[in-house]
């Protein structure tokens, strides 16, 4: 059985609260390291890696726009 089908059929018609203590725990038995962490600081790859991608997505065409000119 799919995670969908269980849904539908044995959570979803189980009251708010006994969904929540489901979900609750469901999310205490995933183990810390599984989890990705998070983390607001590019590095400097991360910088790289970035620039490269917006700076390969610019068209030839789209350069007279940077200039200011109306053509």
């Amino acid at each position: 059985m799919k995670a969908d089908q269980i849904y539908e059929t044995a959570i979803k018609p189980l009251s708010p609260s006994d969904r929540l203590r489901i979900a609750t725990l469901i999310l205490n038995e995933i183990p810390p390291e599984s989890v990705a962490e998070f983390n607001d600081t590019w590095s400097d790859q991360d910088l790289q890696d970035f620039t490269v991608q917006n700076w390969a997505a610019i068209k030839p065409e789209d350069e007279g726009d940077l200039s200011g000119s109306n053509g």
